[in-house]
Order: C-alpha cells, then structure tokens, then sequence
C-alpha cells in the first residue's frame, strides 16, 4: 500500500483478488470511533480558528479607529486639499486589507509548517492494543487552506468598513477648528 488514504480501493481490489466469501474492513473503518473523535475535534478547531480570526477582525477595527483618531488631523487636510470621502475611505480599506493579508499569510505559513511537523514526526501516537495506527495522521487539505484565508481576507475587509466609513465623514472644519 502506497496511499494509507486510498484504503476503500485497497480493499476493494483485494476483497476481488481474495474470491467470494471473504471480506475487507479498511483501517479506516476499523478505526471509526477514533475518526468519529477527529470529526469532533476538527469541528472544534474550526470554532477556535473561527474565534481567533474574530478576535484578529476586532484587533483590525480598533487600530484602524484608533488610527481614524490618530490622523484625525490628516485627513481633515486631505479633505480640505480637495480629497473626496470615498479617497479616504479607499486609503484606510487598503491598510485593513493589509493588516488582514499579512496576517493570513503567516498564520498561513505557521499552520502548514504545523500540519507538516505534526505528521512528519507522528507527534501523537495511539495506543497499538486500541488501534490499528500507530499515530494521528495530519494532512493539509489545500482547499481548506484557500477557504480559510479567504472568509478571513473577507472578515478583515468587513473590518475595515466601520473606521473607514468613519474617517470619512469627518468634517474638516471640526477637525482643524482646535489646530
């Protein structure tokens, strides 16, 4: 066997080769209950992936307000220069977005060279007189990977839309009336 996760077809061509009257049970089913646990615990990592890119969202909207704040100043003389509203709400999406992207692609890169540690050094093993595998197998579903990074590049930019809509509609005069 070349392919642990081809099993099913394994199987299926030795349970021909062996004739009538016998059968096949891959180490997948086999090992059901410990898969159905893996289901659980990818379901659980999703909610915690889910959390963390919150939390990431909710950093990206205070900084970004924060920096609304900050520049206060500055974008009432852009403003005043003869900038537009959609100008400023243009320069502080793309900082957002930045954040946001720089972000995705580290946690990116930690977690596949994570996924790559884990299987490489078979960091959990599983009991032999419990299971017919030796350890937990990881695997980088890139799919998954595509999907993650976006819903968090499209939180990052839903992030963005409160302190730049904001930093719009400051108005110029008020800003610079106390300079």
């Amino acid at each position: 066997v070349t392919d642990v996760y081809a099993a099913q077809e394994t199987a299926e061509r030795v349970k021909e080769a062996a004739g009538k009257g016998y059968t096949t049970n891959t180490w997948i089913e086999l090992n059901r209950p410990l898969f159905s646990a893996l289901r659980l615990e990818r379901l659980a990592m999703f909610i915690a992936i889910g959390l963390i890119v919150l939390v990431a969202s909710l950093n990206i909207v205070s900084t970004l307000t924060l920096m609304v704040i900050e520049k206060n100043r500055d974008i009432a003389i852009i403003t005043a220069m003869g900038g537009t509203s959609r100008t400023i709400m243009r320069i502080f999406m793309l900082q957002g977005l930045i954040i946001g992207a720089v972000g995705t692609v580290i946690g990116d890169i930690i977690g596949c060279l994570a996924v790559w540690y884990l299987d490489a050094y078979k960091v959990f093993p599983l009991e032999p007189q419990v299971y017919s595998i030796p350890y937990v197998p990881f695997r980088l579903e890139f799919p998954d990977v595509i999907l993650i990074s976006l819903v968090a590049l499209i939180i990052s930019f839903l992030a963005t839309l409160y302190p730049a809509r904001a930093a719009s509609r400051l108005d110029p005069i008020e800003a610079l009336r106390y300079e």
